[in-house]
């Protein structure tokens, strides 16, 4: 393509040809392409889910596994549409020869959307002396194929078009899924949307600014609001006001966390995270013998090594009955051990000895309760 964008124009009494009217259809082509492609994502648009009916042969499960109508951008910018349901071809994946020197246990096969023009079928030779026999229509297609296992690890490698360039002749591959095989049945046993870590994935927006209309922006993990479902809005409420929480069966936001514009924030569980400067953090609670002394919330313990923190902890005896050797002798307890070494480890053991017997003792690991104090310096 040419470096430049031509777009056709037209005068009075023009003779307009061919290559006239197509240019027209390709400036608004490529136009939307590479609006697709530099303000969007590319990936699934709408639909393409998989689907699976069950079904056994000669005492063999397996299944027969549709793609959901739907419609995709690919790289190119391109939308890649299917039209209506379509099952996976099993002909087609017996073809392709993809198993060829694979233990197919446990072995998954990518699914892959792409594509296509393909020239409409030619008309019927006319005898009239304005109909061509050079078909008027191109079939913008696409077709359901199959890749070898690590496949679907490469798509991120495909050939990225010319900054000028519209959506091509087609050849983009869109990931839908991945599906096994039984060699011997020639059939699907299963399928599944992501393995090892990769995934089919759904068409984004590439923007610096996303801005509301109606002063609230919301953000939530579903198209439709849905109960229990996460949400993050954006409003304009008291000045400005971000809100975090679930849906309830309206779709109205529950908030469990908030911020305004004032720098107040409200939060109905604990807040964990960086600690102020010139404070003083406190933990207290129990711990058992030969564990590390926890450290309040946002201690990274790095700080306490390095001496830019400073801790103060404090450890007694926690004796319950429920720890003596026994519960069907009387035990009394004594303290043996209780302190936290300089890797923070504590050291918590209690001497039990029978009530009722002379020279009948026990050495055990014992709890203790802990006030762990960490200074925080001004700067």
């Amino acid at each position: 393509m040419s470096s430049t964008i031509d777009r056709p124009i037209f005068f009075e009494n023009q003779i307009l040809g061919a290559a006239d009217l197509t240019a027209t259809v390709e400036h608004s082509r490529g136009q939307q392409a590479r609006h697709n492609r530099y303000l969007h994502l590319w990936g699934i648009s709408y639909g393409l889910g998989l689907t699976a009916e069950g079904d056994e042969q000669g005492g063999v499960k397996f299944k027969k596994i549709t793609v959901a109508a739907g419609a995709a951008i690919d790289g190119t910018g391109r939308e890649v549409l299917v039209p209506q349901p379509e099952a996976l071809s099993e002909n087609k994946f017996s073809q392709l020869q993809l198993t060829g020197g694979l233990v197919l246990a446990d072995v998954w096969f990518p699914i892959f959307l792409v594509g296509k023009d393909q020239p409409a079928q030619q008309p019927p030779l006319s005898t009239k002396t304005c109909d061509g026999s050079a078909p008027s229509r191109v079939e913008e297609k696409y077709d359901i194929t199959f890749g070898r296992p690590g496949g679907a690890r490469r798509l991120d490698e495909q050939e990225i078009a010319k900054v000028g360039d519209g959506p091509g002749s087609g050849g983009w591959q869109i990931l839908l899924g991945f599906v096994q095989w039984n060699d011997d049945k020639n059939k699907f046993i299963d399928f599944k949307y992501s393995d090892g870590g990769i995934s089919r994935r759904y068409a984004g927006v590439q923007a610096d600014v996303v801005a509301a209309r109606g002063g609230a922006l919301e953000f939530r993990t579903q198209t439709t609001p849905q109960a229990k479902k996460p949400a993050l809005l954006l409003d304009e409420t008291g000045d400005g006001l971000l809100q975090f929480g679930s849906l309830d069966a309206q779709g109205n936001l529950q908030p469990v966390f908030s911020v305004d514009a004032k720098g107040d924030v409200k939060a109905k569980g604990k807040i964990a995270g960086a600690v102020t400067p010139g404070s003083v953090q406190v933990q207290s609670g129990i711990v058992m013998d030969g564990l590390l002394l926890p450290l309040p919330p946002g201690i990274d313990p790095a700080d306490l090594d390095s001496g830019k923190f400073s801790l103060h902890s404090h450890v007694t005896p926690y004796i319950t009955a429920a720890q003596a050797p026994t519960t069907t002798q009387p035990w009394g307890a004594v303290p043996l051990d209780c302190f936290v070494d300089s890797s923070r480890r504590v050291t918590c053991k209690l001497r039990w000895f029978r009530i009722d017997a002379i020279n009948t003792f026990q050495d055990r690991a014992a709890l203790c309760e802990y006030t762990a104090i960490v200074s925080v310096p001004a700067t």
